[in-house]
């Protein structure tokens, strides 16, 4: 049967944006590009502001100041006259949270035919993508049964599918796997990642996790109390971080104290580095140790830094 779409077709459109957003005690602002059809990846400590990058370009969280730009239309500006704003349903972008947030009273079936259907297209054609979604996620045969008689990994990817089965031209993805077991994530992150892959979809990934950022991202940013501290790729970020979050992640040791003559001062010892930019003496400084620049002296039994 003929579906008047290629659901193999890729969608993913450029996404240019600057996010200014005021929330108590900080304003999180972001700039951030994304090529069509490539994965940005947001990370940052809890309330670092990553989530509320992801409703403003959404559309569900009023930008305060800036622009969002999807290829060439322009969803959000602030500083026109009169100011842009798209309403959601009408960006083509998607969003996927750690809960699958299926609709309850739909069959899988009808969940995954919801985004086609919103779209104009006719039941049956819906009807077609749902069975193709649910053959790609090795669910055949299950598209009449409701949600709650799905595991939980099986609602995550018919989740999956029914964001991708609407071809959004950007998919942003929220922590989509925090929810998940431990046998049960790889499996998705997989599944995600070759649907991504195959469909082309622009996306935008809100992580803890740097092998997230690795698996799929080509670009990082690093935001602390609503600010991008650091930004690069994966392999840049894990061989050389400058912020104390991001080597956290990378498997670097971090310690604090106060420069003072080209040492860092850590209680009664110095440890010796090489400052990242200028440092005034006496001011506070966290240090990034890599591991194999470490060694014990077996003399004095005093740690000391290559």
């Amino acid at each position: 049967m003929a579906t008047g779409r290629d659901p193999m077709t890729p969608t993913g459109t450029a996404l240019t944006a600057h996010v200014e957003v005021d929330r108590p005690g900080f304003t999180v602002s972001a700039r951030l590009h994304v090529d069509a059809g490539q994965c940005l990846a947001i990370l940052g400590r809890n309330g670092a502001g990553k989530s509320t990058v992801l409703g403003a370009l959404a559309g569900l969280v009023p930008l305060a100041r800036g622009r969002i730009r999807l290829g060439e239309r322009l969803l959000d500006d602030r500083g026109a006259a009169p100011p842009v704003r798209v309403a959601p349903e009408h960006r083509r972008i998607t969003m996927l949270e750690q809960k699958p947030r299926l609709f309850p009273h739909l069959s899988i079936a009808d969940n995954l035919a919801y985004g086609p259907r919103s779209q104009g297209l006719s039941k049956a054609a819906a009807r077609a993508i749902a069975d193709e979604w649910l053959e790609r996620i090795d669910l055949p045969g299950m598209g009449r049964r409701r949600p709650r008689s799905l595991s939980g990994g099986q609602q995550q990817r018919v989740a999956i599918a029914r964001a991708l089965a609407a071809r959004p031209e950007v998919l942003l993805l929220d922590e989509p796997f925090a929810a998940l077991d431990a046998a049960g994530a790889p499996l998705i992150r997989r599944m995600l990642a070759d649907e991504l892959a195959r469909t082309g979809t622009t996306s935008v990934l809100v992580t803890h996790d740097l092998s997230d950022a690795w698996q799929w991202a080509g670009r990082c940013l690093v935001l602390d109390r609503g600010v991008a501290v650091e930004e690069g790729t994966p392999a840049q970020l894990a061989a050389a971080p400058r912020h104390p979050f991001t080597a956290a992640l990378a498997g670097y040791s971090v310690v604090h104290g106060r420069w003072e003559d080209g040492g860092l001062v850590v209680g009664d010892d110095v440890l010796p580095g090489v400052a990242d930019g200028p440092i005034a003496d006496g001011r506070p400084a966290v240090g990034v140790v890599v591991p194999h620049a470490v060694t014990l002296s077996t003399a004095s039994g005093a740690l000391r830094t290559r």
